[in-house]
């Protein structure tokens, strides 16, 4: 009874070592190696499905949430191997820190189009044919750029324009890459990044230079437009009086009894002001004058 129990936990121990998980987040592609089914692929869900000890057929599993990777000057902490990305502009050598992120599709036959392309486990999707392929997209577009392009201006574009690339090609693969990031600044060689920053710094000089030019002609402008809208008021004011004017000497000459009474308030105006006068005399005739003959006091 002991040896038999012994088997049987031995025989447990064997299956259960013999299986692949499959865990939530994750999917699996049983392939057929032998047999009648040799070449077929089936998608396998979440649980536990077991291995077959005679080669039959193999399981790959693939995880179905994001994947986020980069590829750096140096990938751990002390270890200085260079997994960044090289590429050229105008013969130089120029280099990045890039990350990518994206997902495996694991919708309907996808898993095993990819399989059938790429007949690897995930990780050397990755490390063989992602990097690559970013590699070489970065080489093709830079080609065409000037050195001081992909380092200040034309960045954007770069980076874009890889990203672009990559989904074209790896959508029908069953692999949705949904972001291509620089993870640093792009290095250069020394005299090279030296060079850049001359450049960069005298374009930033000749910007603000032309600036303030700017806002001195705008201010002049400014000033010169307030002087006119003066000037035309004070055109618009003195074409007012001279309106007034006109229209007042014309009433006048139509009208001479308004003459005959501007003429007497006048005489009134002065006869209210000579209160303190000794004598006043109201002269007669229609021109009537006030006249102060007192003593002269």
């Amino acid at each position: 009874m002991k040896t038999f129990n012994f088997f049987v936990v031995l025989f447990l121990v064997a299956f259960v070592s013999s299986c692949t998980s499959i865990e939530l987040g994750e999917a699996g592609l049983k392939i057929y190696k032998l047999g009648d089914k040799k070449g077929q692929t089936e998608v396998l869900g979440v649980g536990r499905h077991a291995n077959h000890w005679f080669g039959y057929y193999t399981i790959k599993v693939y995880p179905t949430n994001i994947q986020q990777w980069s590829w750096t000057l140096s990938s751990n902490e002390g270890n200085q191997v260079d997994e960044s990305i090289h590429f050229q502009a105008e013969g130089q050598d120029l280099s990045c820190d890039v990350g990518i992120a994206f997902t495996f599709d694991t919708e309907g036959n996808s898993l095993a189009k990819m399989y059938e392309y790429f007949k690897c486990e995930p990780q050397e999707i990755i490390d063989r044919f992602l990097r690559k392929d970013v590699r070489n997209f970065f080489n093709e577009l830079s080609a065409n750029m000037k050195v001081d392009e992909v380092y200040a201006q034309k960045k954007e574009e770069l980076r874009a324009g890889v990203l672009q690339k990559m989904q074209e090609k790896y959508a029908p693969l069953g692999i949705d890459v949904q972001e291509i990031s620089y993870l640093s600044l792009i290095r250069l060689p020394k005299e090279v990044q030296d060079a850049v920053n001359l450049k960069i710094t005298a374009k930033q000089r000749a910007e603000q230079r032309e600036n303030e030019i700017a806002e001195k002609e705008a201010e002049a402008k400014k000033k010169a437009a307030e002087a006119q809208g003066e000037a035309e008021r004070l055109r618009i004011e003195a074409e007012g009086r001279a309106k007034a004017i006109e229209v007042e000497g014309r009433a006048l000459a139509n009208n001479p009894q308004i003459l005959r009474l501007k003429e007497i308030e006048m005489q009134m105006k002065l006869a209210e002001s000579a209160k303190s006068w000794n004598t006043v005399v109201m002269s007669s005739g229609q021109a009537g004058q006030l006249l102060n003959i007192g003593n002269g006091k």
